[in-house]
């Protein structure tokens, strides 16, 4: 199809989803990445992660991750070697990824790290283009996934997210195309 990545470039991309501690949208706690490279199972990454910073009980009640749980693990700085190849020179995919692409860039800068600008789909925004928001209720990606057959064992578990989200967008790519205007740079 005309104006669709080629298949080297297409089929090659992370999924992304994480957890914060409270609020302030600064900081995460869990991080879920799914890199999909065309050929074989996709690479399933879920790391906890102490955030150096406060939790709310209001984050808490969402996700189930407490200050203890995290507290012997290591911060984003020292988990970043591991994390940072699966998101540099990716095309990142996210539910809402204005919200999880900033809060990766704020934390990594909380911790003085600089990061490039990431090529990334939204399938929030993929999603309201194509599916009339009365199909399933909302586009929300537990409403998505229960009303498309996706699987979404743990919502707000960040790895469960991240690989519902890489199905949500290979439905949305076999069903409705992605053309490179889709493709936004989060600067």
């Amino acid at each position: 199809m005309p104006g669709l990545f080629g298949d080297s470039e297409f089929d090659r991309y992370t999924a992304v989803d994480v957890e914060t501690p409270n609020r302030y949208s600064r900081s995460i706690c869990s991080i879920g990445i799914v890199r999909v490279d065309g050929e074989g199972e996709p690479l399933r990454l879920h790391r906890l992660v102490n955030p150096c910073d406060d939790f709310d009980a209001g984050n808490i009640a969402i996700h189930g991750i407490r200050p203890e749980d995290v507290e012997r693990e290591p911060s984003l700085s020292e988990l970043w070697p591991e994390i940072e190849p699966h998101i540099t020179g990716r095309l990142l995919v996210a539910h809402n990824a204005l919200f999880d692409l900033p809060v990766i860039r704020k934390a990594l800068l909380r911790e003085q790290i600089h990061a490039e600008n990431w090529r990334y789909l939204c399938t929030l925004e993929k999603s309201r283009r194509h599916i009339p928001k009365t199909a399933f209720g909302s586009h929300r990606l537990n409403d998505l996934c229960a009303g498309l057959g996706i699987p979404l064992e743990h919502h707000h578990n960040a790895l469960d997210d991240a690989l519902a989200c890489a199905n949500l967008y290979e439905y949305l790519r076999m069903r409705y195309g992605v053309s490179e205007r889709e493709i936004k740079l989060y600067r």
